[in-house]
């Protein structure tokens, strides 16, 4: 004859308590399994792994033919520091780099007052490229503190949708400059080598 199930200080069963916690174990199991579900998924769309990449633009739809050299977009560089007043001094770099690199003879270089329309605004790399008919852009951030500076740059091929090169700059206030020609140089060799 079987005995029943001793009671537990409340006087039910204790099988049913392990019931319970048996359905406590299901739920928790399947809130785990969905977690790993979402994190893989979310993996999956964003791969981090794989090259970074835009919408590539097209030849076709350019506002007008490319260039028989390297051509470039110098688009409005990001203020990185959390100083808002850093604007005019980032603005001022990015026009005088458009200039240095203006001046280099194995380049074209879209104006800047076609390029600062873009400042401030969201864009896509595919639509710079398309209306200022530049086969490169070249986007980037500076970040100030005290009299250090550190200039991160990326380079896209608008036509491949591939970002080819990035690197940080670091410099000073009084070598901005230097600093300037040094990312300059940079990109030339990145263009020059691409081609």
């Amino acid at each position: 004859m079987q005995q029943p199930d001793p009671p537990d200080e409340n006087g039910e069963p204790l099988v049913k308590t392990a019931a319970l916690n048996s359905s406590s174990f299901i739920e928790w199991r399947t809130a785990a399994l969905f977690m790993v579900v979402l994190t893989t998924a979310i993996v999956l769309w964003f791969e981090p792994w794989s090259e970074r990449r835009v919408e590539p633009a097209s030849v076709e739809r350019m506002a007008s033919p490319l260039p028989d050299k390297p051509s470039i977009a110098v688009m409005p560089f990001a203020n990185l520091s959390d100083d808002q007043n850093q604007e005019s001094l980032i603005d001022g770099m990015t026009e005088d780099l458009i200039i240095d690199m203006s001046g280099m003879s194995a380049l074209f270089v879209a104006a800047r007052d076609p390029v600062f329309e873009y400042k401030g605004r969201k864009y896509r790399i595919r639509d710079v490229a398309e209306n200022l008919s530049v086969g490169y852009v070249l986007e980037g951030g500076v970040r100030r503190a005290g009299v250090r500076l550190r200039v991160e740059v990326e380079l896209i091929d608008a036509l491949s949708g591939e970002y080819v090169w990035a690197e940080n700059f670091d410099g000073v206030l009084d070598g901005v400059s230097a600093l300037r020609a040094r990312i300059a140089q940079g990109v030339l060799q990145q263009l020059t080598t691409e081609q």
